[in-house]
């Protein structure tokens, strides 16, 4: 099984992503790889979490990050927290490159959805590699 999560600034984006994973097209793979769709309410975080806690609990409950998260801005960002935290064994956080285009173009939708199901195919694969922008 492996689980994903939308961070806070991606919500409405990973939705449009995993309606295109369950569409016919695609569920099949959704399926296969048992994949999850898991919230911060579904598992009792707050939703202003710091990213370092939610990056660590990401880490400890096997969860692959989504988000549209891209600054260094202090200690406790994202970025950093990869920075300094991300070992061999770490999951990713996936970025969206252009959150933007997830709203209005139907291609760049389907290219991004594609690209995250081709990584969380091979997932063992990434192992380590801190952040992957999509697609």
């Amino acid at each position: 099984m492996i689980k994903i999560m939308a961070d806070n600034n991606a919500d409405g984006h990973v939705k449009i992503l995993v309606g295109i994973l369950l569409s016919d097209a695609w569920i099949e793979f959704w399926n296969e790889l048992e994949l999850t769709l898991v919230t911060f309410e579904d598992l009792g975080i707050h939703r202003d979490a710091i990213d370092t806690d939610l990056w660590k609990m990401c880490q400890r409950e096997q969860i692959i990050l989504i988000t549209s998260n891209r600054n260094a801005d202090g200690p406790d960002s994202l970025e950093t927290v990869i920075r300094e935290e991300n070992r061999n064994d770490s999951l990713l956080v996936f970025t969206l490159a252009d959150a933007k285009r997830i709203g209005y173009d139907r291609d760049y939708v389907e290219r991004t959805a594609i690209s995250l199901l081709q990584y969380l195919i091979y997932l063992d694969e990434s192992l380590g590699a801190g952040r992957i922008y999509i697609p």
